[in-house]
């Protein structure tokens, strides 16, 4: 039996469990909700890159370090039952520029992140929760085609494989992905997005104890514009928000892009190489932790014109929108 066989066409079928797949359903939700909703996901777990990781009594967070405030009010209202936002730490509200050999300087954080108590993955279960049932994580979309007059018909891998129908469509995927499904209102769409700039990257975090440490202090470290290095940012996690190690220990988070081929020891090795020449510290890292990951450019030629054919997309095709 298919998935159409046991599903009913949906009023409302949202593609992607990020924070802005997630923020459509619960608008949906509050906003409407009689809605047959369904909000798809290929992955195991909601909230894209929002993923907090417990370790060795560090906490480690995937994608962003925290939450611009305005964001942050925007998903918060619409959840009934909202966790408490955590501010970031007084420590926080400068940083440093590295510019070689004239070492770093100091500079004011004009805006600080927010994160929740236990980390940012609390605002992602807390929109679990809400939507409950009307999630189906760990299928992947793999075709999107047009039913004349009546929506959409949007195939989903799994065992079997399965295919579900929806009046609208919202797709919050990321941009890639989008582009390589949408070949069927737009046939473009597919090359274009092949033509997008992508590079390998890494997020490292390295623990240490504080007191061998004294140079994390502020938010973190950026190179300055003219300067070329693979590390592109540092955040002292632990001087950002509390309760990101055991007491007596500093958390360092580190972004690098990666040579071709290059596996997790050597992006621990970059970051620590860069580190310690940007900073001088002789700490020992008890804790060395990668995750590589590909990041799309959104800046260059391929993205603008595929941002522009979507939204030509959303003004020609009745009930597709991208949120």
């Amino acid at each position: 039996m298919t998935t159409a066989d046991r599903d009913p066409p949906f009023d409302v079928l949202v593609l992607g469990a990020g924070l802005s797949g997630l923020r459509e359903g619960l608008a949906i939700r509050r906003t409407t909700p009689t809605t047959q909703l369904l909000v798809v996901d290929r992955a195991p777990q909601p909230g894209g890159s929002v993923r907090t990781v417990r370790t060795n009594g560090f906490v480690c967070e995937h994608g962003p370090i925290g939450f611009w405030r305005d964001e942050l009010d925007a998903t918060l209202a619409l959840l009934q039952h909202a966790p408490t936002p955590l501010p970031a730490l007084p420590t926080a509200r400068t940083g440093l520029v590295f510019d070689g050999e004239r070492g770093c300087h100091p500079i004011d954080v004009a805006e600080l992140p927010w994160s929740f108590r236990t980390g940012n993955e609390e605002l992602v279960q807390a929109c679990r929760r809400e939507l409950g049932s009307t999630l189906r994580l760990g299928r992947a979309v793999t075709a999107i085609t047009a039913i004349a007059g009546d929506g959409f018909r949007v195939a989903l891998a799994g065992d079997p494989p399965g295919e579900v129908h929806a009046r609208e469509l919202a797709v919050a995927l990321p941009l890639d992905v989008t582009a390589s499904l949408l070949g069927a209102f737009d046939p473009a769409l597919p090359e274009v997005g092949a033509r997008l700039q992508k590079q390998s990257r890494a997020l490292v975090w390295l623990g240490a104890d504080a007191a061998a440490m004294p140079e994390a202090q502020g938010y973190g470290l950026v190179p300055a514009p003219d300067f070329a290095s693979p590390l592109l940012e540092v955040v002292f996690c632990t001087q950002v928000f509390a309760g990101r190690a055991l007491p007596g220990r500093t958390l360092v988070r580190c972004e690098v892009v990666l040579p071709d081929g290059a596996d997790e020891a050597a992006a621990i090795a970059i970051a620590e190489r860069e580190l310690r020449r940007w900073t001088g510290t002789q700490a020992t890292f008890g804790l060395q932790k990668a995750t590589p990951f590909v990041h799309v450019d959104d800046g260059d030629a391929a993205a603008i014109e595929c941002r522009a054919r979507l939204r030509d997309l959303a003004v020609r095709v009745p009930g597709l929108r991208f949120p």
